[in-house]
């Protein structure tokens, strides 16, 4: 399974009139004792937790947002994460100027108020909803919309690589249907950049670091490397795909983390697979965040004969 799962016990989302029920006292109610709150009128009862999948990058800030989101839905029906809370659930590489100080709920009922600290309630008169993980969210191609307005068009492009894309979790929208929801769509907001974005998203993207590097490469003038492209080594009987490459001078790109240096495992298996693709006649460049990339440049360029 490419994309397995681990689940963990969260505590049950009970009102206070159901922790009463379930035997809380006066005492437990006020002090959070057995019934610590989750947010007003609603408390964990950690005597009876529920399994809940969670994804296997999943860290305490996830869990901790979704358990909250969970307790808000249970106060306030209807309610569904969206914006950048939903995209953090969803696994997308958001940009660095996005924080984490708010909880980002939607509604479609027009007079609902949430008066709340941390909580930011977005009214929407089309609010498509669906489930992810057992969490109540907003449809993925309407949160993307939504963060149009407060991301630049290469972070649009991450999280688009991302959410049409599989590296992180399943497929959640594919680019036909972005195509669809942009153009059917009335009165969407920043719809310039979100056509931008479109135009530059791809699929089969592995993470947001394969990403960065085609976008780069685009913004020095570089023709566009091929996501993935489909290599034959004779000498292991395989087909390789390394991150990016241009098939036609046999040239490959390859984004190394410092994962792949620091475990052995990762490593030793780099080497095999640059043997291979250098056994195929292939030449392999492998960059990391602190190569040169002036240096980089000109080796791409010689190796296309652009200079």
């Amino acid at each position: 399974m490419k994309h397995p799962l681990n689940y963990a016990d969260y505590p049950a989302i009970v009102s206070v009139p159901e922790a009463r029920a379930r035997g809380a006292s006066d005492y437990d109610i006020r002090s959070g004792r057995n019934f610590p709150p989750a947010t007003w009128g609603i408390r964990f009862d950690g005597t009876a937790p529920t399994e809940f999948p969670i994804p296997t990058w999943a860290d305490d800030d996830w869990i901790k947002e979704a358990q909250v989101l969970l307790a808000l839905a249970h106060r306030h029906p209807g309610v569904v994460a969206c914006s950048e809370t939903a995209a953090r659930l969803f696994g997308w590489p958001l940009p660095r100027s996005i924080g984490r100080d708010s909880l980002h709920l939607a509604t479609s009922d027009i007079n609902k108020r949430i008066r709340r600290r941390g909580v930011t309630l977005h009214r929407m008169r089309t609010l498509r909803r669906t489930a992810w993980l057992g969490l109540p969210v907003l449809s993925p191609l309407q949160v993307f919309s939504q963060l149009a307005a407060v991301s630049s068009v290469d972070s649009l492009v991450k999280m688009g690589d991302a959410a049409i894309g599989d590296w992180k979790s399943p497929t959640q929208f594919s680019l036909e249907d972005l195509a669809k929801h942009i153009s059917g769509t009335k009165h969407l907001r920043a719809r310039s950049k979100l056509l931008s974005a479109f135009e530059l998203i791809r699929e089969d993207v592995d993470s947001p670091m394969e990403t960065d590097l085609r976008l780069w490469a685009a913004s020095r003038d570089l023709p566009e490397p091929v996501v993935h492209p489909a290599v034959y080594c004779p000498t292991i009987d395989r087909t390789l795909n390394p991150d990016l490459g241009y098939p036609k001078v046999k040239l490959a790109l390859e984004y190394e983390g410092d994962h792949h240096r620091t475990s052995e495992g990762p490593w030793a298996a780099d080497i095999d697979r640059v043997n291979a693709l250098k056994a195929a006649g292939w030449t392999v460049l492998r960059v990391t965040k602190s190569t040169n990339r002036r240096q980089f440049e000109r080796d791409i360029r010689q190796h296309l004969g652009l200079q």
